[in-house]
């Protein structure tokens, strides 16, 4: 595309199909560009007020020669007179009084013009032959450009026979100066075919300003000698009519609306034009098409890389940087035609927008081909509808499968979170959001993994982004915490997606396990310590006995060994009571609370009247709705501890109260209380009467821990030291 871009620049430049929109470039920089005009030349006026003083026009020679007389006093650098005097004067003597004056004010340049009659090649008019002698020549031909309008001139034209420099030159070179370097080094008058009628020497002219633009003194001012001598001298000195209706005028750039200039300064400005560093070169069609495609290749580049959104703007803008461009190059002195680049420029973005257009179309087809595989072909040619119908059906497949993973992702037991490769969240469920304490699973997305993970508490320090960045095959897991309730194990995996790796993390909740472990821990604490002491006190005994270190009778021996055994089955039988406790329904039913009391205390009178403890009763005659066999195993255990550790002959106080849907049950016991560290063991909970705690509250006090929150309520101590102690169950029961 940059190339067929190119190629429109270079037609452009070489056919010259944007001259015009050149030149209206040309001329407006060039006014803007406009340079003060040379201080050493000077124009001599035929203006109306000469006309006015002097007379009608034509003047007679005499008048001319007046003027050159008191200009060869002033001694001018050299004379320039814009008249044509092709025609003899009336009186002959005229001719030769003219011609004596211009011999004493040499050097003076006459112009030779062109006549051209119907077909025939243009022939000169000279001066009149007495005035051929004394004066040097110079062309006058006014190039104008196919709008009418002067842009140059040429520094030499004439026939096969002979040619002549421009005035503007020949004037030059009586001053004793010649063309700038660089204009006189690029031209040779000698160069070219000699046959036929010819320019040579194309130099653009590089204009003061307009007309008026060029420092002037009235004709008739010199004529009188009211101009003094001093501003005469060492100056070229140009004499040209500049009133209404005298003279030819030339239309210029630079006239902005003005009349056009009048001649004489057209000259002046092509004198100061051959002479300085100002003059103007113009780059040729070769370099302007080989720099337009040159600044297209880069457009077209730069387009590519800026992307849809600022393309426009570069193209757009390229157009009138290149005008920008011409116009500051033109004030260096080289005219570089802008518009072949920005005709082309104009049409970079439609063509660069449609090359874009094609390849996304080819880039789309490929697309739905792959989305819709298995499905209808793609429809050729320009059938958008069928196309839009495919991308319809696939994009409806790809909802469904977000619609599905969106789906599976919630029904997911445990909180997932799904990240790209910057570890940024992609994907989240509601089980994440509830662990993360947000509202929805879509405030998760966009959020930094590695912050939200540590956020969670890890038993050993966790370098969250380095394991991230590459976790071991298969992932890896680890325990964590959040809070100081929640237990989670957290497993980390990486999976190749086709646009980047994707962290897949999961966060399961071990609470449950957690206690499960713990249960497991005081299961086997329960057996290893507990039920192994009363078993291995058996098979010492046994062995005592067997080896005939201890000599007892075998009825002795007999009782010790079913004491201990029976300890064994007690023990058995309270760690499966706790342990059902816990996890069995409760089974509510209406119960009077006098009968509640009693079955607790129906297998524990005997003990209390062995040991001579007796037990004291209040209830209230009230009626509630409990797990009946629970509640009074847990009354049976606290009675149990009171009468084994209270005194012979002191009582154990029994209570049962209820009122406003609670139930409270009391035993207090004139014993030796509860130690600190028994105390520290109820009140840190069911965890801390463990089924290991042989030497502290034991199952029993366990089991009524259990009851007692499965009823919502708790187990409350009072132990005010050696004067006894004070439990009590204090739950909800709907009474009646």
């Amino acid at each position: 595309m940059a190339l067929a871009l190119a190629a429109v620049a270079a037609a452009c430049a070489f056919g010259g199909w944007t001259w015009r929109l050149d030149r209206g470039v040309y001329d407006q920089a060039l006014s803007a560009w406009s340079r003060p005009a040379p201080a050493d030349v000077l124009i001599i006026a035929i203006d109306d007020a000469s006309v006015e003083a002097i007379g009608r026009w034509p003047w007679t020679r005499a008048v001319h020669a007046t003027l050159l007389q008191r200009l060869a006093e002033a001694r001018p650098r050299a004379i320039g007179m814009d008249l044509l005097l092709s025609e003899p004067a009336a009186d002959p003597r005229q001719d030769l009084l003219l011609a004596q004056a211009l011999a004493r004010a040499a050097p003076v340049v006459l112009p030779v013009a062109w006549r051209r009659d119907d077909l025939r090649q243009p022939s000169p008019l000279l001066p009149v032959a007495p005035l051929l002698a004394t004066v040097r020549l110079g062309a006058v031909d006014p190039a104008v450009d196919l709008d009418g309008i002067l842009r140059h001139g040429f520094l030499w034209s004439g026939g096969p026979a002979q040619r002549w420099p421009h005035l503007a030159l020949a004037l030059l070179e009586a001053g004793g100066e010649r063309p700038h370097a660089r204009l006189d080094a690029a031209f040779d008058p000698d160069d070219g075919p000699s046959s036929g009628w010819r320019r040579d020497g194309r130099f653009a002219i590089r204009f003061a300003g307009p007309a008026g633009s060029f420092p002037s003194v009235s004709y008739v001012d010199v004529l009188r000698g009211a101009v003094p001598a001093e501003r005469l001298r060492g100056r070229y000195l140009l004499i040209g009519a500049t009133a209404q209706g005298l003279g030819d005028r030339q239309a210029t750039p630079v006239d902005g609306g003005l009349p056009a200039m009048p001649g004489v300064e057209v000259l002046a400005n092509q004198l100061s034009s051959l002479r300085g560093p100002q003059q103007l070169r113009e780059a040729g069609p070769a370099l302007t098409a080989g720099l337009s495609m040159l600044l297209l290749v880069l457009l077209v580049a730069g387009m590519t890389r800026a992307g849809p959104r600022r393309a426009l703007a570069l193209a757009l803008g390229a157009v009138p940087l290149a005008i920008l461009g011409s116009a500051v190059l033109l004030d260096a002195g080289l005219w570089l035609p802008p518009m072949p680049f920005a005709i082309a420029a104009l049409l970079a973005y439609p063509a660069w927008a449609w090359r874009r257009l094609e390849r996304a179309m080819a880039g789309i087809d490929r697309e739905i081909a792959a989305l819709a595989e298995g499905g209808p072909p793609l429809p050729r040619g320009d059938a958008i509808a069928g196309r839009l119908q495919v991308l319809r059906d696939a994009a409806g497949v790809v909802r469904q499968a977000r619609r599905f993973l969106a789906d599976a992702l919630e029904a997911q037991p445990t909180a997932m979170l799904v990240a790209d490769a910057g570890h940024r969240v992609l994907l989240a469920n509601a089980r994440a959001a509830a662990l993360f304490e947000v509202e929805e699973a879509a405030d998760l997305v966009g959020l930094d993994l590695v912050r939200l993970l540590q956020e969670l508490g890890t038993p050993r320090p966790c370098d969250w982004p380095q394991r991230l960045a590459a976790p071991a095959a298969g992932g890896f897991a680890t325990e964590a915490s959040l809070g100081e309730t929640q237990h989670l194990m957290v497993h980390v995996a990486a999976l190749d997606a086709p646009d980047g790796r994707r962290t897949v993390v999961t966060l399961a909740d071990i609470a449950s396990v957690r206690q499960a472990q713990i249960e497991r821990e005081e299961a086997l604490a329960f057996v290893s310590h507990d039920l192994r002491a009363p078993a291995g006190a058996i098979v010492v005994l046994a062995d005592l006995n067997l080896d005939g270190a201890v000599d007892m009778p075998r009825e002795r021996l007999l009782r010790e060994v079913r004491q201990l055994a029976a300890r064994t089955l007690s023990l058995a039988d309270a760690f499966v009571r706790a342990s059902r406790a816990g996890t069995q329904q409760l089974q509510r039913e209406p119960v009077a609370l006098a009968a509640l009391v009693d079955e607790a205390l129906l297998e524990h009178r005997p003990g209390a009247l062995a040991r001579g403890v007796a037990l004291e009763v209040e209830v209230d005659d009230a009626v509630v709705h409990v797990d009946r066999f629970l509640l009074a195993r847990a009354l049976g255990n606290l009675v149990s501890n009171a009468v084994r550790h209270s005194p012979p002959g002191r009582p154990v106080r029994v209570t049962a109260r209820a009122g406003e849907g609670r139930l409270r049950l009391g035993v207090h016991d004139l014993g030796p209380g509860l130690g600190a560290p028994q105390l520290a063991q109820l009140a840190a909970g069911e965890g801390g009467a463990g089924a290991g705690a042989a030497s502290g509250v034991g199952l029993g006090l366990a089991f009524v821990q259990v009851v007692a929150r499965r009823h919502g309520g708790s187990l409350q101590v009072r132990s005010p030291g050696p004067g006894g102690t004070r439990l009590d169950i204090d739950c909800a029961a709907a009474a009646s």
